[in-house]
C-alpha cells in the first residue's frame, strides 16, 4: 500500500498525545502510564491501534485494541476518521472524559452476530468497514433518531457512495465494493438480501452508466444482476422506497 496518509492519521491524534503527555520514541508514544503504537498491517489492509500499561520496571507488551480497514481506495478524509476513532478508544482506555459533550459518545458501532448469521447489523458493519468515514455518520444517525433506520441511512449515506464508485468505475474500488455486496447477497438473511438489492438498484436508478458498470462488475453472477435490474423500476415507482433510498 502507498501509505501516504499515515501522517494525516497521526496529525489527527497529535493534540491528544500533546494534552496527555505522550512522547514519541522509535514509533511508540509513551507517557508515565501507557504505551501506544499505530501500525499498518499490509496483509489485513488495516490500521491497527495497540496499547499497553507500562510496568514499574518500564516494560510493556503491546496488544491490539482497535483496527480500521484501509486500502488504496481510501482518502485523507478517511485517515482523519481513523485518527478520531483511535483517539476515542484511547480516551476510553485512559478513562478520560471528553472535554466537549457529544451525544454520539456512548453509541456503539454495529457488530457481527455471535452465531455467525449474516443480518442487517453484520452487513452494516461490513459497509462501515468499506466506508470508514460513515462510522461517525452512523453514530449521529442513531443519536438523532434513537434507533437505526437502516433504509433511511443507506439511502442518504450509502447509495450515493455506491453510485459514485460505479460512475468513477475504478476497477479496484468497484471490485472491492461488489465483493462485499455479493458476499452479503449470497450469505445474508432474507432482509439483508432484499436491502442489498434495493440499495444497488437505487444507485443505478435513472443512470444508465451506473447500471452498465454494475452489470459489468457482476457479470459472473447473473442472478444478482437480474435481481437488481428487475428491482430498479420498483425503486423508481414505489413512493415509500423512492423517498427512503433516492435522496
Amino acid at each position: 500500500m502507498d501509505n501516504r496518509y499515515f501522517d494525516k492519521l497521526i496529525a489527527e491524534m497529535q493534540p491528544f498525545f500533546n494534552e496527555n503527555g505522550f512522547k514519541e520514541v522509535d514509533g511508540i508514544y509513551k507517557n508515565d502510564k501507557k504505551a501506544v503504537a499505530i501500525e499498518y498491517n499490509d496483509d489485513r489492509q488495516m490500521y491497527v491501534l495497540k496499547t499497553a500499561d507500562i510496568g514499574e520496571d518500564g516494560n510493556f507488551e503491546l496488544s491490539e485494541v482497535n483496527a480500521w480497514l484501509f486500502d488504496d481506495s481510501q482518502t485523507a478524509k478517511d485517515a482523519c476518521a481513523v485518527g478520531i476513532d483511535f483517539v476515542s478508544t484511547l480516551r476510553s482506555e485512559l478513562g478520560i472524559k471528553r472535554t466537549r459533550s457529544t451525544v454520539t459518545a456512548n453509541i456503539d458501532l454495529p457488530t457481527a452476530s455471535k452465531d455467525g448469521s449474516y443480518n442487517i447489523a453484520a452487513f452494516t458493519k461490513k459497509m462501515l468497514d468499506v466506508f470508514p468515514s460513515l462510522k461517525e455518520e452512523y453514530k449521529a444517525h442513531v443519536a438523532h433518531y434513537g434507533n437505526f433506520l437502516y433504509l433511511n441511512f443507506f439511502g442518504e449515506k450509502l447509495v450515493p457512495q455506491i453510485k459514485a464508485i460505479l460512475l468513477e468505475n475504478n476497477k479496484k474500488s468497484v471490485k472491492k465494493l461488489f465483493d462485499v455486496l455479493e458476499n452479503g447477497y449470497l450469505q445474508g438473511d432474507h432482509d439483508t438480501v432484499n436491502v442489498i438489492v434495493a440499495i444497488v438498484a437505487a444507485a443505478c436508478a435513472n443512470d444508465d452508466t451506473a447500471k452498465s458498470n454494475m452489470i459489468a462488475a457482476m457479470d459472473n453472477n447473473k442472478h444478482f444482476v437480474d435481481s437488481v435490474t428487475k428491482f430498479i423500476p420498483v425503486v423508481s415507482s414505489n413512493k415509500k422506497l423512492r423517498s427512503a433510498l433516492l435522496k
